[in-house]
């Protein structure tokens, strides 16, 4: 009875884990696509592409050294291969949340529709990634239903907080 209480603790953890690490990627994404659609009325899809990737790709690394010095810090020793394999699977799982807003800056650099659009659309997209991520997040919780509108709200607040800020840095 332990072994499974413990795993299933194991899986919370990995699963917490990989959630966290989705909304650092998510929201740091929101930030650089938000810049991008103030720095420029006539914004470059290429460059908005380019810079939003190489975020992505050093966010993912930042998330990654983290996690491997946080496990170190904890248990005073390196990763094991299975620890480290799941690990690296959540870290690379984690950028799959830039995937959409960089398909929507993609097509834009194709000429699908203006690089203004595709910045737009990314930072709806990536706002609506946001919400499905804190939806996975307090879908099995045991928590009243009051608690869990709570913490989606607050997280939405965090969200829109960082589009004011962003569009008042660059107002």
């Amino acid at each position: 009875m332990t072994e499974a209480r413990d795993d299933d603790a194991q899986t919370r953890i990995r699963r917490a884990a990989s959630l966290k690490e989705r909304i650092y990627v998510a929201f740091t994404a929101l930030a650089v696509i938000i810049a991008l659609r103030a720095h420029d009325e006539h914004p470059d899809a290429g460059l908005a592409l380019g810079t939003l990737a190489i975020t992505v790709a050093a966010t993912v690394c930042a998330v990654y050294v983290a996690d491997l010095l946080s496990h170190m810090v904890v248990h005073s020793r390196v990763p094991g291969r299975v620890e480290h394999r799941h690990m690296v699977a959540s870290t690379l799982g984690a950028a799959t949340v830039a995937l959409p807003p960089l398909a929507c800056i993609g097509l834009a650099a194709l000429g699908l529709y203006d690089a203004s659009t595709g910045l737009l659309a990314a930072m709806l997209i990536t706002t609506a990634t946001l919400v499905a991520i804190g939806l996975l997040a307090v879908r099995r919780l045991a928590v009243p239903r009051l608690q869990r509108i709570v913490i989606l709200v607050g997280e939405a607040v965090l969200a829109i907080g960082v589009i004011a800020l962003e569009l008042l840095s660059h107002g």
